[in-house]
């Protein structure tokens, strides 16, 4: 091929790559426009929604029901704060026992291997030593027969120096094998920690569905749970708090509530309990399930009075499991 055809060759390949680059870039172009059309659109429902807020706030009327609203969304958020910090600590905590355990399991194993092939080539080394005792003595015998007489005597003993010299070289391998396992023992790898145990994150998933539960005793003790629940679920101006006298009231309970849930030493004093409760009546739905069935784990609403079981009139009428209060499920253990 000439030099002009290389050259004309060269310029239909560059050309070729210009237009798929330009292609790409097209295509990119595209995209990005579609890109910022939604991003315009997104922006004007915000816009939209931050001036339903403003009227909604200026209006005398509905502006101290929005403020209930966002208060009652905070308390949940807190709520959902306080319990994932419980949550992750559970875990750290656990996670940190467990890795020590299995480092520790890990390195008695280990130990034993090494036992036991110390053992084995302890008796390898015997026997090694015990298969050149014995050439050494064929072929001191063979050294004292030096008579012509003993020629024949000579060449049977000769003949049975290589089934010996054999042996100790077997002997010797099978050492330098055992040395070569130990190394290897020595020198492997632990096996990586397979994560929190079964047992463990059931553990760990009860006692978050018990805090939950004290929240939920906390929050309602000021009548708030089911509201929070429904502030979270609904939009500002779909609730009605009241009047402003009313309102006041809620926010007051809000911040009592606040007070309440950070209360941290007064919620856990109670935890155990409710965790020796659920560890008694909960129930998986399979062996390798971590999450128990909501029915098990329900408040059941009774008391034991004088040893005597009566139905309570103001016992909770929520289920922290099965309402997914405070985002719980976000937060459990699979």
């Amino acid at each position: 091929m000439s030099a002009e055809e290389e050259r004309l060759m060269q310029l239909f390949q560059n050309r070729a790559g210009l237009k798929k680059a330009y292609a790409d870039l097209k295509d990119e172009f595209h995209l990005l426009r579609d890109r910022l059309k939604q991003q315009e659109g997104a922006t004007i429902r915000v816009q939209e929604q931050l001036d339903a807020l403003g009227d909604l706030l200026g209006d005398p009327k509905t502006g101290f029901g929005a403020l209930v609203f966002f208060q009652l969304r905070a308390l949940w958020k807190i709520c959902h704060q306080q319990l994932s910090t419980f949550a992750t600590d559970l875990m750290r905590q656990q996670e940190t026992r467990e890795v020590a355990k299995h480092k520790v399991e890990c390195e008695a194993q280990k130990n034993s291997r090494l036992a036991d092939v110390d053992l084995r080539l302890q008796a390898a080394a015997v026997d090694a030593d015990l298969q050149r005792q014995h050439l050494a003595a064929a072929q001191n015998e063979i050294g004292r027969l030096t008579a012509f007489w003993h020629y024949f005597k000579r060449r049977r003993r000769q003949k049975s120096l290589e089934s010996l010299r054999s042996q100790v070289v077997v002997a010797d391998a099978q050492v330098g094998d055992l040395h070569a396992e130990r190394s290897a023992i020595e020198h492997e790898a632990a096996a990586n920690f397979a994560g929190i145990s079964l047992a463990a994150r059931r553990n760990i998933n009860l006692a978050i569905i018990s805090y939950a539960e004290l929240l939920c005793e906390h929050v309602d003790a000021y009548g708030l749970a089911a509201r929070a629940k429904e502030a979270v679920a609904r939009r500002v101006h779909e609730m009605n708090f009241g009047t402003r006298e009313e309102c006041e009231g809620y926010m007051q309970r809000v911040q009592k509530a606040h007070a309440a849930v950070a209360n941290q030493k007064q919620i856990t004093v109670a935890l155990k309990a409710k965790l020796d409760r659920l560890r008694a009546s909960c129930e998986y739905r399979n062996n390798a399930d971590t999450v128990p069935s909501a029915d098990s784990v329900a408040v059941n609403p009774v008391e034991a009075v004088l040893g005597k079981t009566t139905r309570s009139a103001t016992a909770p009428a929520w289920n922290v499991l099965a309402e997914d209060y405070w985002d719980l499920y976000t937060l459990l253990l699979r």
